[in-house]
């Protein structure tokens, strides 16, 4: 009977160290679920803000139209964040997929280790009851052996089933604990070979982003914004004497005109004006219009003539309707 009672109390014991273990392990591998969330969130965000840099290196790039190899080098930055993030993003997923979510089973695990824990109580207090009823049997019939058979036979069926929950409990607990060692050993592997996968991918893309920073040639960058700036100084000052330029050239057009204009009126006028000082040459065409203006003259003179001597022969005839040209 002692013994029977210190191996139902060990039982007891073992059955609360058991409780308490999975107690533990559903607190521990909750805070390694709810940290590595965390880290996985810090990644994302890490992952977002490498394509934000590399949409805004992207953009800096393609407006840059001066320094050439600042664009290419900008541009192949770009790229390389851009596939650095994507690498990121596989990492993220990893994570989630192989760490968190397989942590995350975990709550499903102990509680259904703990509801088979709570079996073994049932089946203790079970048996428990079942001595009771035999032992208050015993006390009040004594002498009904029918009754008294069959609760020592109920006892013993209690007692079978506590015995075999017990049992089942030693096998869950060391299949609880074999699976939770396994399974922390993979999960913190993938976890590991995931950074490693991710850092190695990082370092070759990263490798790459240096070897394009570097390529920038910061004597021919500067060199062509010189040349451009050089340009663009002469092209702003002409800019600023083209006004003045363009006001002389029409001065001079309309001062051409005005002249050519004036010696036109005076090639035609009847008493061209010379100026004072060095006389000119006479040109062909003036003496053509002088010769044209005498043989006028001339001719004018003969008809007058003409006309006075007919009215003097003849005062009876009408004179002639012709009346002679005045001089201008």
């Amino acid at each position: 009977m002692l013994n029977t009672f210190r191996a139902r109390t060990n039982c007891e014991q073992e059955a609360k160290f058991v409780q308490d273990r999975i107690v533990s392990v559903e607190r521990t591998v909750a805070e390694l679920c709810h940290v590595f969330a965390q880290y996985s969130r810090k990644a994302a965000r890490l992952r977002d803000k490498g394509d934000e840099i590399a949409k805004i290196t992207l953009e800096h790039a393609e407006t840059e139209n001066i320094n050439k190899s600042l664009s290419l080098a900008l541009e192949n930055f770009a790229d390389c964040i851009s596939l650095l993030s994507s690498y990121g993003d596989l990492r993220v997923q990893n994570i989630e997929t192989k760490v968190i979510k397989e942590f995350g089973r975990y709550e499903d695990i102990c509680k259904h280790a703990k509801d088979e824990v709570k079996q073994i109580y049932n089946a203790r207090e079970k048996e428990i009851a079942r001595k009771r009823q035999l032992e208050r049997i015993k006390e009040r019939n004594p002498r009904n052996r029918q009754q008294i058979i069959q609760a020592e036979t109920e006892l013993v069926k209690a007692s079978a089933e506590f015995s075999k929950t017990l049992h089942n409990l030693e096998e869950k607990s060391t299949e609880f604990e074999k699976q939770k060692l396994h399974d922390v050993k993979s999960i913190l592997l993938d976890f590991v070979s995931t950074e490693m996968g991710y850092h190695a991918k990082a370092l070759e893309v990263l490798t790459n982003a240096y070897k394009a920073v570097s390529s920038i040639d910061e004597e021919a960058d500067l060199q062509d914004f010189q040349k451009i700036s050089r340009k663009v100084d002469s092209e702003f000052k002409r800019s600023l004497r083209h006004p003045d330029a363009s006001r002389g050239s029409r001065s001079r057009s309309l001062f051409r005109s005005a002249n050519s204009l004036g010696s036109l009126g005076a090639l035609f006028s009847s008493n061209p004006k010379k100026p004072d000082g060095i006389p000119r040459s006479r040109s062909k065409s003036q003496e053509t219009l002088d010769s044209m203006k005498q043989s006028i003259s001339e001719t004018e003179d003969s008809l007058s003539d003409t006309n006075i001597s007919e009215n003097l022969s003849d005062p009876e005839e009408p004179s002639s309707p012709i009346k002679p040209r005045k001089r201008k």
